[in-house]
């Protein structure tokens, strides 16, 4: 913290701290722009796999989705005879 304020001086006292101030500002800028654009990334990626994850568990699933379209409606060989 003492150096940067030790350059900051420096700086005034060669009449540049403007610039350096501008070029700081930019550095600053450049990186929380470089953080929001990963972020938004990542949180795009993280729900893309998760949805791949859910696609594929549901392909995955053995039981049929829904009532049968094919075969017959009369109950099963396991019920007893009448």
């Amino acid at each position: 913290m003492v150096v940067i304020l030790i350059l900051l001086l420096i700086a005034a006292i060669f009449g540049v701290l403007g610039a350096v101030l501008k070029v700081a500002l930019v550095i600053a800028l450049s990186l929380s722009l470089a953080f929001a654009i990963l972020a938004v990334g990542g949180y795009w990626y993280f729900r893309h796999r998760v949805r791949q994850l859910m696609r594929g568990i549901t392909q995955q699933q053995d039981y049929p989705r829904g009532y049968p379209t094919t075969g017959t409606k009369r109950p099963g060989p396991s019920l007893p005879p009448n």
